[in-house]
């Protein structure tokens, strides 16, 4: 019999990577071992294969279909090999225009407006490129991503190019029904993060009367159309008192999962909020205070403690962010950020950043990465400033960071969050220093808040697959290290065909 790939997948390899499956729409390869990679690709509608329960079984998940002879997959769906390395995601930032004016915004270094944005023509040339780079997930954000004149028209373009719309992060304030129609009809199912800092406090905090009660307009219109909200908290001296209410609300109006952030002090907060910061001490303290008792009762919303903890209340469980190998295991050729390594992270300026929370900092600081003005994605990718910063792995970390070479917490903490360990090497250095430490890394293990969790919530960590779940991270065990230093698809225990999992 001959049969086809169903044009819902799609055959891809990467160099270091050469098993990756597609679903038309799953933002994330699917987990595939080599032995069923090998298989799918004879369904060229070329071979003559003998019906097998592995071929029927493919066949009933429908990520193949019986053919003629000669009848090809589609051009999407059929085998593509690149020669670099796995990016499969972009992170844009489509503009850096805002309705808003918020106090703490990371992507300005004072309080003049940004006012840069992606022309149309340049829009669409980059999409056309991360479509021949092998991408399959684009994440908007901005400023404000449904400011941008043509938004809609950009959702659209992702589609034709048979990607996807993983994630919008958005104030809400321009969310209507008819936009969530819009995206039905694309079959586009986005995780919606939207940003509310605290009943009371979201006026102020984003510089916008009447902006608290359309980010809930915007929370409830989620829950009643089906769509995943996602709700992002800032935490400090301003906000504390209102966190509890704030999260019952957002209970109450269906959000999935509500991520607290202590607020940073990157340079436009330091000028308006000089003291607004909660200190790294204050800010565990405080959070753990919240995590037993949230722990307690009985919720179903998730939350994500930004840099500290996942908790899971349905099940009672939680897991330590900060611990990235709980039984202490060195992993040198892993990346020192593995969400860094995989989601390309590009500013309405055309600058090419390791993450978007270093977006305008790090040039205000005089760290410059690499530039989509002068180079093409595909160049980018292949080598660079940018390419050389999200390859970095621990062993390189750990030579070269003066703080993790004598640690003996290294092995437990992998060398932290490379945005705040450059942040914070401007304080006490004076310059970018990629290979810094990160603070908080560093005072959650050398401070005792290792213990004083376990000692609080108890030893039940989290499953590595729901905390990634939850966390809006990448899941565990799909990528795993090889002696090259890059990821390849793992083989799962038993041989089966594969199912659609996220990433």
């Amino acid at each position: 019999m001959y049969y086809r790939l169903s044009d819902d997948y799609a055959l891809r390899a990467w160099k270091y990577s050469p098993h990756g499956l597609y679903h038309r729409y799953i933002a994330m390869p699917l987990r595939i071992d080599e032995k069923t990679f090998d298989l799918l690709m004879l369904c060229d509608g070329e071979h003559d294969l003998t019906e097998d329960e592995t071929l029927r079984s493919l066949c009933a998940s429908k990520f193949i279909e019986p053919c003629a002879k000669g009848e090809k997959p589609s051009e999407w769906s059929r085998y593509t090999k690149y020669d670099h390395r796995f990016v499969p995601a972009m992170n844009l930032m489509i503009t850096g225009k805002c309705n808003y004016n918020c106090r703490h915004c990371f992507n300005a270094s004072d309080n003049a407006e940004r006012m840069s944005e992606w022309d149309w023509d340049s829009l669409l040339d980059l999409l056309d490129q991360a479509a021949a780079c092998g991408m399959h997930s684009i994440s908007l954000t901005g400023g404000e991503p449904m400011l941008y004149p043509r938004f809609l028209d950009a959702v659209r373009e992702i589609y034709k190019r048979k990607m996807v719309l993983e994630k919008l992060t958005t104030n809400g304030s321009f969310l209507t029904k008819e936009v969530l129609e819009e995206f039905k009809s694309l079959k586009c199912d986005p995780l919606i993060k939207i940003s509310f800092d605290g009943v009371g406090r979201h006026d102020w905090m984003r510089g916008h009367r009447g902006a608290e009660e359309k980010t809930l307009d915007a929370f409830r219109l989620c829950a009643s159309e089906g769509f995943r909200s996602y709700a992002q908290t800032q935490v400090n001296r301003a906000t504390l008192d209102s966190i509890d209410e704030t999260l019952s609300l957002l209970e109450s109006l269906g959000v999935s999962t509500a991520r607290l952030i202590r607020t940073t002090p990157v340079p436009r907060w330091i000028k308006n909020e000089p003291d607004g910061s909660l200190s790294v001490s204050e800010y565990f303290d405080r959070m753990l205070d919240l995590a037993e008792k949230y722990m307690r009762g009985e919720h179903k919303m998730d939350i994500v403690i930004w840099r500290y903890l996942t908790l899971s209340p349905r099940k009672k469980r939680y897991s330590m962010i900060n611990v990235f190998s709980e039984k202490g295991i060195e992993r040198p050729t892993m990346p020192v950020c593995t969400g860094n390594r995989t989601m390309m992270a590009i500013t309405c300026e055309k600058n090419v950043v390791p993450c978007l929370q270093m977006a305008d900092y790090a040039s205000y600081f005089g760290y410059e990465c690499d530039s989509l003005k002068n180079r093409r994605l595909k160049d980018v990718i292949t080598d660079g400033k940018w390419h050389e910063a999200v390859c970095t792995n621990h062993y390189a970390l750990k030579k070269n960071g003066e703080n993790c070479s004598k640690c003996e917490w290294f092995r437990y903490c992998g060398g932290g969050c490379r945005a705040l360990a450059m942040l914070d090497s401007v304080e006490h250095c004076g310059k970018i220093d990629y290979f810094a430490a990160d603070p908080v890394a560093c005072l959650f293990f050398k401070g005792g808040w290792y213990d004083k969790v376990k000692e609080r919530l108890g030893d039940n960590e989290l499953p590595d697959e729901l905390l990634n779940a939850v966390a809006g991270g990448i899941q565990a065990g799909l990528f795993t290290s090889g002696g090259s230093g890059e990821f390849g698809p793992s083989k799962p225990e038993v041989q089966k065909p594969p199912q659609p999992t996220w990433f």
